[in-house]
């Protein structure tokens, strides 16, 4: 685990991204559609953030029964539902704030992988400095705080293009995220942790102006 806090990147390494003006939605498969449909079509480097109802999201290439325990979703009457990224299995409900960054033409080239991820992760540790929160980055796509994980990331490229998206965990029902979420799969199982626990007073909408302010290259005191 390294702290990255000191001289990190919490600005936009690809440039100047557009916000998309969408109605919003929380219902999760218009979410993942519109992610898709979004990375295929954007014409300039965007970005949005948005939320969902409840849900769990797999990565690309895992198998649901070994990540999610499906007879607890199917009691509670969470879908269980596929991005076209890789990465771990992530629970969504309304407390969780989600940020995607769509480029076109790719992305931080010259980059590995997982320097790829850390630095399109700038929104969620811009979000922290302005916080004035400690964090910490472990590879390969996690930011922590107070030694509990707070945020993850994933990424699909196809055709030059990149997609780039990340959550941030806010006011999530983490109760809720322990009971369907299998430990021993090829997610990695670690602590989580609410922001809204450790700074008083911050909202979900809070949360969502913050990142918007670093998505679009402003840096206002909270």
């Amino acid at each position: 685990m390294r702290t990255c806090n000191a001289g990190a990147l919490t600005e936009s390494p690809v440039g100047p991204l557009s916000p998309f003006a969408e109605p919003p939605t929380l219902d999760p498969a218009l979410n993942l559609e519109r992610e898709a449909r979004y990375a295929r079509e954007v014409e300039r480097p965007s970005f949005r953030i948005w939320r969902s109802r409840d849900c769990v999201v797999l990565g690309r290439f895992l198998i649901a029964d070994e990540e999610v325990r499906l007879s607890v979703a199917e009691e509670l009457g969470v879908p269980v539902l596929r991005r076209t990224s890789g990465g771990g299995a992530v629970f969504h409900d309304p407390g969780n704030v989600n940020y995607s960054i769509y480029l076109p033409e790719g992305g931080a080239p010259g980059f590995s992988i997982e320097e790829r991820l850390r630095a399109l992760s700038f929104p969620v540790t811009g979000l922290l400095d302005l916080l004035d929160a400690r964090w910490t980055w472990e590879p390969p796509n996690s930011i922590y705080v107070d030694g509990a994980k707070v945020s993850g990331s994933a990424q699909a490229a196809s055709g030059g293009r990149l997609l780039h998206h990340g959550t941030l965990l806010v006011d999530s029902d983490l109760e809720k995220m322990s009971r369907l979420l299998k430990p021993g799969g090829r997610s990695r199982v670690a602590p989580v942790l609410n922001l809204s626990d450790i700074m008083d007073g911050l909202t979900v909408g809070e949360a969502e102006r913050l990142l918007h302010s670093v998505l679009a290259g402003r840096g206002p005191s909270r």
